[in-house]
Protein backbone atom coordinates (compact mmCIF):
# COMPACT_ATOMS: atom_id res chain seq x y z
CA UNK A 1 0.00 0.00 0.00
CA UNK A 2 2.73 2.12 0.92
CA UNK A 3 4.31 1.67 -2.38
CA UNK A 4 1.20 2.42 -4.50
CA UNK A 5 0.91 5.89 -2.56
CA UNK A 6 4.72 6.87 -2.87
CA UNK A 7 4.24 5.91 -6.84
CA UNK A 8 0.95 7.80 -7.46
CA UNK A 9 3.06 10.72 -5.66
CA UNK A 10 5.91 10.61 -7.78
CA UNK A 11 3.75 10.32 -10.90
CA UNK A 12 1.55 13.25 -9.70
CA UNK A 13 4.96 15.35 -9.00
CA UNK A 14 6.23 14.40 -11.99
CA UNK A 15 3.03 15.26 -14.26
CA UNK A 16 3.02 19.17 -12.48
CA UNK A 17 6.73 19.66 -13.40
CA UNK A 18 6.16 18.67 -16.93
CA UNK A 19 3.16 21.20 -16.94
CA UNK A 20 5.08 23.79 -15.26
CA UNK A 21 7.74 23.61 -17.62
CA UNK A 22 5.53 23.23 -21.10
CA UNK A 23 3.95 26.85 -19.67
CA UNK A 24 7.18 28.21 -18.93
CA UNK A 25 8.89 27.38 -21.73
CA UNK A 26 6.01 28.63 -24.09
CA UNK A 27 5.05 31.15 -22.69
CA UNK A 28 5.32 34.71 -24.43
CA UNK A 29 5.44 37.98 -22.59
CA UNK A 30 2.09 39.83 -23.21
CA UNK A 31 2.61 43.57 -21.59
CA UNK A 32 5.36 45.20 -20.41
CA UNK A 33 5.15 46.93 -17.25
CA UNK A 34 5.54 50.13 -15.91
CA UNK A 35 9.43 51.44 -14.78
CA UNK A 36 8.52 52.41 -11.24
CA UNK A 37 11.94 53.40 -10.63
CA UNK A 38 12.47 55.77 -13.20
CA UNK A 39 8.47 57.14 -12.98
CA UNK A 40 9.85 57.84 -9.41
CA UNK A 41 12.86 59.59 -10.41
CA UNK A 42 11.09 61.76 -13.14
CA UNK A 43 7.78 62.85 -10.45
CA UNK A 44 10.59 63.66 -8.25
CA UNK A 45 12.57 65.14 -10.53
CA UNK A 46 9.38 67.44 -11.54
CA UNK A 47 8.50 68.21 -7.89
CA UNK A 48 11.58 69.63 -6.88
CA UNK A 49 13.00 71.48 -10.24
CA UNK A 50 11.99 74.92 -9.01
CA UNK A 51 13.72 74.20 -5.49
CA UNK A 52 16.71 72.57 -7.34
CA UNK A 53 17.36 73.44 -10.40
CA UNK A 54 15.91 76.33 -11.56
CA UNK A 55 12.63 74.58 -12.44
CA UNK A 56 14.60 73.07 -15.24
CA UNK A 57 14.22 68.78 -15.58
CA UNK A 58 17.09 66.98 -18.09
CA UNK A 59 15.31 64.08 -19.21
CA UNK A 60 18.69 62.77 -20.41
CA UNK A 61 19.81 62.86 -16.81
CA UNK A 62 16.58 61.58 -15.29
CA UNK A 63 16.60 58.93 -17.94
CA UNK A 64 20.06 57.90 -18.19
CA UNK A 65 20.10 55.08 -20.75
CA UNK A 66 19.80 54.87 -25.05
CA UNK A 67 16.51 56.36 -26.49
CA UNK A 68 16.12 59.09 -28.83
CA UNK A 69 12.91 60.44 -28.76
CA UNK A 70 10.16 60.37 -25.67
CA UNK A 71 5.88 60.10 -26.61
CA UNK A 72 4.42 62.30 -24.23
CA UNK A 73 1.03 60.58 -24.28
CA UNK A 74 -1.62 62.72 -22.30
CA UNK A 75 -4.03 61.30 -19.71
CA UNK A 76 -6.82 59.68 -20.99
CA UNK A 77 -5.60 58.55 -24.22
CA UNK A 78 -6.65 55.12 -25.06
CA UNK A 79 -4.94 52.18 -25.35
CA UNK A 80 -5.88 51.51 -29.41
CA UNK A 81 -4.36 55.61 -30.35
CA UNK A 82 -1.27 54.37 -28.55
CA UNK A 83 -0.78 51.62 -30.47
CA UNK A 84 -1.73 53.64 -34.02
CA UNK A 85 0.86 56.59 -33.02
CA UNK A 86 3.08 53.91 -32.46
CA UNK A 87 2.80 51.86 -35.56
CA UNK A 88 2.75 48.51 -33.77
CA UNK A 89 0.51 47.15 -30.20
CA UNK A 90 1.12 48.78 -27.24
CA UNK A 91 1.39 46.44 -24.82
CA UNK A 92 2.37 48.29 -21.64
CA UNK A 93 0.34 48.00 -18.93
CA UNK A 94 -0.64 51.05 -16.94
CA UNK A 95 -3.48 52.54 -14.98
CA UNK A 96 -3.76 54.75 -18.10
CA UNK A 97 -6.50 57.78 -18.44
CA UNK A 98 -5.35 58.80 -14.83
CA UNK A 99 -2.29 60.22 -15.70
CA UNK A 100 0.18 61.03 -18.45
CA UNK A 101 2.90 58.50 -18.97
CA UNK A 102 5.92 59.40 -20.95
CA UNK A 103 7.28 56.48 -23.56
CA UNK A 104 11.42 56.52 -24.17
CA UNK A 105 11.65 55.09 -27.82
CA UNK A 106 14.71 53.77 -28.97
CA UNK A 107 16.61 54.76 -31.98
CA UNK A 108 14.62 51.80 -33.96
CA UNK A 109 11.19 53.16 -32.60
CA UNK A 110 10.53 50.57 -29.90
CA UNK A 111 9.53 51.03 -26.50
CA UNK A 112 12.87 51.20 -24.61
CA UNK A 113 11.45 51.82 -20.93
CA UNK A 114 8.10 53.97 -19.96
CA UNK A 115 6.87 55.85 -16.74
CA UNK A 116 4.25 57.48 -15.63
CA UNK A 117 4.41 60.93 -14.45
CA UNK A 118 2.27 60.09 -10.20
CA UNK A 119 2.78 64.13 -9.30
CA UNK A 120 0.43 67.02 -9.25
CA UNK A 121 1.84 68.71 -11.95
CA UNK A 122 0.02 69.25 -15.20
CA UNK A 123 1.73 69.52 -18.79
CA UNK A 124 1.12 72.53 -20.88
CA UNK A 125 2.23 73.83 -24.52
CA UNK A 126 2.04 70.22 -25.92
CA UNK A 127 0.26 68.86 -28.57
CA UNK A 128 -2.39 66.65 -27.68
CA UNK A 129 -2.79 63.41 -26.93
CA UNK A 130 0.44 63.09 -27.91
CA UNK A 131 4.03 64.72 -28.00
CA UNK A 132 7.16 63.81 -29.79
CA UNK A 133 10.20 65.34 -28.02
CA UNK A 134 13.68 64.47 -29.23
CA UNK A 135 16.79 63.60 -27.01
CA UNK A 136 18.12 67.19 -28.03
CA UNK A 137 15.04 68.83 -26.89
CA UNK A 138 13.98 66.79 -23.50
CA UNK A 139 14.74 70.06 -21.16
CA UNK A 140 11.43 70.60 -19.54
CA UNK A 141 10.40 73.77 -17.32
CA UNK A 142 8.18 73.77 -14.28
CA UNK A 143 6.81 76.62 -13.05
CA UNK A 144 4.16 76.06 -9.91
CA UNK A 145 3.52 72.63 -11.15
CA UNK A 146 2.97 73.63 -14.81
CA UNK A 147 5.31 71.54 -16.67
CA UNK A 148 6.42 73.06 -20.27
CA UNK A 149 9.34 72.90 -23.04
CA UNK A 150 12.57 74.48 -21.61
CA UNK A 151 12.54 78.18 -24.08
Amino acid sequence: MTRALVGIGALLVLCFTILGLTIYLTRTEDRIAVDNLLAEDLSRAIGTAQADNDGRVELTRVADFPWSEVLLVQAGTPREAISAELGYEWKGDVNFGVVPVLIFLGADGQVERFADYRGEGVFRGFETPFDRIGRSESTLEVRNLVITRAT
